[in-house]
């Protein structure tokens, strides 16, 4: 009885570690982000802004809006 008990303990693990998928993609191991284009930006205040790289920038008036300021 203990025999057949092992075996069939044997087999439903055999069975179990067969059916385990343990691949993976390189991709999934070590994400990299990509690098997107940075333009814009996001005012705060009159005459002050953030751009996407999380900079102050300073804005001025032009024809009833902001634009930034040119140096």
């Amino acid at each position: 009885m203990k025999k057949l008990l092992s075996l069939f303990s044997i087999v439903i693990m055999v069975i179990v570690l067969i059916g385990a998928d343990i691949r993976r993609k390189k991709d999934a191991v070590n994400p990299v982000a990509e690098k997107k284009a940075c333009y814009g930006y996001s005012i705060i205040e009159f005459g002050k802004g953030i751009n996407c790289n999380g900079d102050t920038v300073k804005l001025v008036k032009v024809d009833g809006g902001q634009e930034l300021a040119k140096f």
